[in-house]
């Protein structure tokens, strides 16, 4: 019985620890994912700021005309007039709306999806779904951080816009601080587990730690 007993400990200390081996490397995969999610940021926000145009312009075209990509900044542009600094006509009130903010979820699912045990054809279309997803995190931010900007900060005329649309700034608040506050690390988390629901069941969940 000792002998037995003996075994199956050594044998329990020399196997691996999956969960452990999977949390070193998404802490080693991490600082890469960052580097390219910054590096290739202008690339990467390009989906982002197609469909945040289309979807300002198609649902409130009489306030939006279309956002403009500097680098990874996306300047807003809209049918507003505002006072000339420097005197003459009135200019169309921009904007500039940073939706990296709101996209650092692809970082951290690049490191989990990588540290993740999967085949090469699985890691790429996971790498894919948490681009798509997170791409649309950012697209929520950026469409309530536009609408809250003209709600609270640009000023009477920008106000009346807002009124005149029927948006609600409670609303706006609200939706604004979830894509803030919430959505941008909640999501690519939950994704992450839909997508790797059995291994986390197996190897997680019932591995002890």
């Amino acid at each position: 019985m000792s002998k037995d007993s003996d075994s199956r400990k050594d044998g329990s200390e020399g196997e691996s620890n999956p969960v452990k081996e999977m949390f070193l490397l998404a802490a080693l995969y991490m600082p890469m994912g960052f580097f390219l999610w910054f590096f290739a940021a202008s690339l990467l926000m390009l989906p982002a700021r197609i469909i945040s145009q289309l979807v300002l312009t198609t649902l409130h075209g009489d306030l939006f005309e279309r956002i403009f990509q500097s680098d990874f900044y996306f300047e807003i542009h809209t049918t507003i007039l505002v006072p000339n600094p420097d005197g003459g006509a009135d200019l169309p009130l921009t904007w500039d709306v940073n939706p990296m903010l709101y996209a650092w979820g692809m970082a951290l699912m690049f490191g989990l999806i990588m540290a993740t045990p999967l085949k090469a054809g699985q890691r790429i279309v996971q790498l894919l779904i948490g681009f798509s997803v997170v791409s649309v995190v950012t697209i929520w931010g950026v469409y309530w951080e536009t609408w809250r900007d003209l709600a609270f900060l640009f000023g009477p005329d920008a106000r009346a816009a807002v009124d005149a649309s029927a948006m609600s700034p409670t609303v706006i608040a609200l939706f604004y601080q979830l894509g803030y506050l919430m959505f941008p690390a909640v999501i690519p988390i939950a994704t992450w587990i839909l997508m790797n629901r059995d291994f986390i069941e197996t190897k997680v969940v019932r591995h002890k730690v």
